[in-house]
């Protein structure tokens, strides 16, 4: 962003870590900030249900979930009147939660757990820090364990073992859907095993000790199950019921199937979205779809046994099992019809690092598409060059499998469409009497050829943005805010949203990326739209 000849950034707060990171829905405690906070710093939420009240002591609040607070990742900023800090990140979870107690990190000498499934709100407090929570465990019994660092932003790279009842480590994890590691493990006997935590640094250092200090907070969830990890299906019709199957470790084989009725799913114009199962750590990640998702049909590794994809299919799940695993879908096509096909796996938090490509009824290939920049799956599109059967296909690849290689396809024509962004995502700050300059980049894709304009919602009063037409060829577009010289000083959340001028009056609000640059995987919550105004005062 850019700003008007006279306006200046104001120095705003620095809000380093939140302790703890999260809490229970219905729950109610205090919680610690850290960072440069000034005596009349407010903290704002985009969270409903959640509310943050000053306690009369420094960098400190009294929190409460409400019970209509939405479990899932949500944004904390700090304000005061000389600006806005970046945003932390807050969890809200659905089971009970106690508090690191140190010391904790001698062998055999962890902290207890006894109630599970639980969420430890910690850090690691010091250069060299390690934690360890030890759990009894029956033969046969399974611990399953999921670290929030990275989600939350956290500087840190966790690693997680276990050590078994003699001390001796059985197991390491580093990572999962991102740099936070998950794991499951079955205790061999009876006895009290241990879940060691410790980290690098992220992003790293030339220095390889175990990293630590005030602002390395982690949660960690800890459960003996049964645990939902995802769905099968990854996809969810918004009307009526889809029957899926819950996938995860320790669940009954015989209530391995779920109905889902769409009136579960978050009303939201986003594609992937989040629900609350049953047994489930964490929120699950799914994609809306209009109707129920065609599976697979295996064997279907050959073009003669490619899954045929009836006219009118708009959804495709499937999952690749082995490291020999090949899915192939059988779609006829006229010639001159344009396809697209997207591919959602490792966005939705599973293991799938896909390929795909495109072959066109002579078996010449039309398409190749893999993860690229910030799109963490494949997308590819293709025009028909004759009538006939085009094979869409997937593979892993580096030639994996398993059941978390699962994927979900959207599959539509090629139709015209529209990427909003913001290049950058800076707090704004006007001067009364004074203007501020914000480029939105409008990318028309696919012959999007709609009359639209930017418009900007949120705005306090005394500041003003008329909309601005839209290039045909969209660019870079610079939106005009302009601050009367009686303004008062204020601070507000505005969205920038492309509006076309002609039906469908579909809108599109820009967003940009958390993460800008080190994006190690995916998370809960990747994108924001939320771009703050500070009014500042006259001077």
């Amino acid at each position: 962003m850019a700003l008007g000849t006279g306006v200046l950034w104001a120095e705003a707060p620095k809000l380093e870590a939140l302790f703890p990171a999260g809490g229970q829905i219905g729950s109610s405690f205090t919680l610690a900030a850290t960072g440069k906070l000034d005596d009349t710093v407010r903290l704002w939420t985009d969270a409903p249900g959640l509310y943050l009240t000053p306690t009369g002591k420094k960098r400190e609040w009294q929190v409460t979930v409400s019970p209509q607070a939405r479990p899932g990742l949500h944004h904390i900023v700090a304000l005061n009147a000389d600006g806005i800090s970046d945003p932390r990140v807050f969890s809200i979870g659905q089971h009970p939660e106690i508090t690191e107690a140190e010391p904790n990190d001698m062998v055999g000498k962890g902290q207890a757990v006894a109630k599970l499934p639980t969420c430890v709100n910690a850090r690691l407090d010091k250069s060299g820090d390690v934690d360890g929570y030890t759990v009894t465990l029956k033969t046969g019994q399974t611990l399953h364990a999921l670290v929030e660092a990275y989600a939350l932003g956290s500087p840190v790279d966790v690693m997680a073992h276990v050590l078994d009842p003699a001390g001796l480590r059985v197991l390491t994890v580093s990572d999962g859907r991102n740099l936070d590691p998950r794991l499951v493990y079955t205790a061999p006997k009876d006895g009290d095993y241990t879940v060691q935590l410790a980290g690098f640094a992220h992003p790293p250092l030339a220095d390889v000790r175990f990293t630590g200090g005030p602002t390395v907070v982690y949660r960690l969830h800890l459960s003996t199950g049964p645990v939902v990890t995802h769905l099968h299906p990854a996809a969810l019709a918004t009307r009526g019921k889809t029957e899926v199957t819950q996938m995860g470790s320790g669940l009954d084989a015989k209530k391995l199937g779920l109905t889902v009725d769409a009136t579960t799913l978050p009303n939201s114009s986003d594609k992937v979205r989040q629900i609350l199962v049953a047994g489930a750590l964490q929120p699950i990640q799914v994609l809306a779809v209009e109707k129920p998702a065609l599976m697979e049909k295996e064997p279907n590794n050959t073009t003669a046994q490619a899954t045929p994809v009836p006219t009118g299919t708009l959804t495709l799940a499937g999952g690749i099992a082995d490291k020999a695993d090949v899915d192939r879908y059988s779609l006829i096509l006229k010639k001159g019809e344009k396809g697209q096909a997207r591919l959602y796996s490792r966005q939705l938090g599973l293991s799938l690092d896909a390929t795909l490509r495109i072959e066109g009824p002579d078996g010449k290939v039309l398409a190749t598409a893999v993860d690229q920049g910030e799109q963490p799956d494949p997308n590819a599109t293709w025009t028909a060059a004759a009538d006939g059967a085009y094979q869409i296909i997937v593979e892993d690849q580096f030639h994996q499998g398993g059941p978390n290689h699962h994927y979900v396809i959207d599959l539509s024509p090629a139709a015209p469409d529209v990427a909003v962004t913001l290049p950058e995502r800076k707090p704004i700050a006007l001067a009364p009497g004074k203007t501020a300059v914000v480029k939105v980049n409008v990318k028309p894709l696919n012959g999007y050829k709609q009359t639209t304009v930017l418009r900007v919602s949120g705005l306090p009063p005394g500041v003003a943005a008329a909309e601005v037409p839209v290039p045909e060829k969209g660019g870079d577009v610079e939106v005009k805010l302009v601050a009367a010289t009686n303004a008062e000083p204020s601070q507000s959340p505005l969205l920038f949203q492309l509006w076309p001028l002609q039906e469908p009056m579909t809108t599109v609000t820009a967003d940009y990326p958390l993460r800008n640059e080190d994006v190690r995987g995916t998370t809960l919550r990747d994108r924001n739209s939320a771009v703050w105004l500070l009014v500042e005062k006259k001077k």
